[in-house]
């Protein structure tokens, strides 16, 4: 029988070997091609450099849909990337199954950390917003085809919550799984220590010591906060070369989502509050014009 310090070496090899690869693919799907492949600039798909692009092309082809408009083609770039690829290779690892990727019902400390979070947003949103390079990137999206932008914008958070809050604080995590469900920890404590305990946070430690310690405290299974941290850097990584405003966000943005998705065992709590703040940031932006 292997020893504790044994598994736990054999674990933390597979963790990093699981964000290097993962760090790779990433690099490969979102930092290049560059981002003036955007949709909205030119005719993106005029001379593909990139197999899957050329994939894409040619199944909206076979379909009688060669004239499908760019933001098709992206919103199944976007399905197939963050999606399907990561899924399949969790199938072929046997660790496919929905429940293990965070496919989960919320537990009901969603509902009370959703809407404090959502209103915590809304003035950095506004800040974001208001920046021109922001409107800049977006609005000729909007202006040329807000339904084609809309429904590609749907895609695209669907598959990045899917990859970044699903597949990777799977393949992040020691056991290459979600943990088990828990439910949130009953109040014991009045003051201000009761209230961060009713929003999920300042939980005793048990003793617990470096990063399980801190995960603890934030109402983490141990190996869950250094999945959380690898998750957010390539969160942030994909937001290189967007506004400068965006990319500074996207760092405690990402932090945010992926607690969200461990604390609140389901991946839909990031997904669902992304998608009320991206509403919002796109209403700011048509009203604030």
């Amino acid at each position: 029988m292997k020893s504790a310090l044994a598994v736990d070496s054999m674990h933390r090899k597979r963790q990093v070997a699981a964000i290097a690869l993962t760090a790779m693919y990433v690099s490969a799907i979102f930092v290049w091609p560059p981002r003036s492949w955007s949709p909205w600039v030119g005719t993106a798909f005029s001379r593909p450099k990139d197999w899957l692009f050329e994939l894409i092309h040619r199944c909206f082809s076979l379909f009688g849909q060669s004239d499908a408009s760019s933001f098709r083609r992206y919103a199944a770039y976007f399905l197939l990337v963050q999606l399907v690829i990561p899924w399949s290779v969790m199938l072929l690892i046997r660790r496919g199954r929905p429940r293990d990727l965070g496919l989960r019902r919320p537990n009901r400390l969603a509902l009370r950390i959703a809407l404090p979070a959502y209103l915590i947003s809304v003035p950095f949103l506004i800040w974001m917003v208001r920046s021109p390079g922001f409107v800049r990137y977006y609005r000729p999206a909007l202006e040329e085809s807000m339904s084609g932008f809309l429904l590609m914008y749907l895609a695209a958070i669907v598959g990045e919550h899917f990859l970044f809050h699903g597949v990777m604080l799977a393949a992040f995590h020691p056991s290459s799984r979600w943990p088990s469900a828990e439910p949130p920890l009953a109040v014991r404590t009045s003051g201000v220590r009761g209230v961060l305990q009713w929003l999920g946070i300042a939980h005793p430690v048990d003793g617990a010591t470096g990063w399980n310690r801190a995960g603890r405290w934030l109402g983490l299974r141990d190996g869950c906060l250094v999945a959380i941290l690898a998750s957010a850097a390539l969160f942030a990584l994909v937001h290189l070369g967007k506004d400068s405003r965006e990319m500074l966000l996207s760092i405690p943005g990402g932090l945010a989502e992926a607690y969200l998705a461990y604390r609140t065992n389901s991946l839909l709590t990031p997904m669902v509050l992304h998608l009320a703040t991206a509403g919002t940031a796109c209403a700011a932006m048509v009203l604030l014009a």
